[in-house]
Order: structure tokens, then sequence, then C-alpha cells
């Protein structure tokens, strides 16, 4: 009777687990279309979408020490942010720049001249022998005394510059 029961159950379970498994498989991937969240090796989509204040779509190119990630907004396309890492020394910001202490080294940020009606800032830095550069680029708000972008983006630069220790 306890062999019978230990059977059944095992050829039960054998028989619901595949069928879980595909079903989970075909449920995520009808459920979103979204690219997964591990696309760009430095941060999360779900980092940058909090940023940008909605849901962004990413384009990664290159590997984990060498290459970019573009994240863009959906509803948005001119909240973009750029993230490139690698050997070659990037576009720094000018003598004079705002110097970030806790990311990475040498870090710093600053503003970018822009089109009408558009801003960008500029994060730039390295982690050891690795550079890195943000660029946050959107539509011009009214400018507030603390502005969440200004902070999101450096929030952004400490998780990118994290991921490369």
């Amino acid at each position: 009777m306890t062999t019978r029961c230990l059977l059944l159950l095992l050829v039960v379970s054998s028989v619901s687990l595949p069928a879980m498994q595909t079903s989970g498989r075909d449920a995520s991937a009808a459920g979103s279309q979204a690219a997964p969240e591990n696309t760009c090796p430095w941060l999360s989509v779900g980092s940058v979408a909090k940023a940008l204040g909605g849901d962004v779509d990413v384009a990664a190119t290159g590997s984990a020490e060498d290459g970019t990630c573009r994240f863009s907004r959906r509803d948005a396309a001119m909240d973009t942010l750029e993230i490139a890492v690698g050997g070659n020394a990037p576009p720094g910001c000018p003598a004079g720049s705002v110097k970030l202490v806790g990311i990475g080294n040498e870090a710093a940020r600053c503003h970018l001249t822009a089109a009408r009606g558009e801003m960008a800032e500029m994060v730039s830095g390295r982690v050891r022998d690795l550079n890195f550069t943000l660029i946050l680029r959107g539509q011009k708000r009214d400018a507030k005394p603390q502005d969440p972008q200004s902070d999101a983006l450096e929030r952004l630069a400490e998780q990118v510059a994290g991921n490369l220790f």
C-alpha cells in the first residue's frame, strides 16, 4: 500500500512539474514583452525605470568590462540614460565641475550643452582600470532647489560604480 502511494506520488509529480515549468515560461513571456532585467551588466531596468519615472526599453552592446547601455523611457522619448564603460578615457567633465565623493575614483558631475528644450547631465569616473560615463537626457523641467533627477543620476552612478568593483 505504501509503495503504491509513493509510486503514484512520484508519477503525479513528474508529470505536473514539467507542465508547471512550461506554463510559467509561457505566462511570463506572454504577459510581458520587456527585455530581461539582466540585459545591462551594470544597471537593472527597474532602477532606471524608477529614476526616469516610467517603463523603459534597453539596448546593450559589448561585455561587462567594455560596452554601452542605452535606456529610453517608453512614453517620453527624450528621457534617456546612456552608460559607457571601458578602458579608454571617456569624455570627462570640464575643470571646476562638481566632484563626487564615494562614487568610484575621480568622479565628477556636469551639465552638457543640449538641444533647445532639453537638459543633459553627465557623471564620469573610474573604478580600477575601467572608466564609466552616465549621461542623462530629458526635457527641461522647472528648476528646483533639489532636482530629483540629479539625485537619481548620482544614485545610478553609485550603482554602476559598485557593480564595477
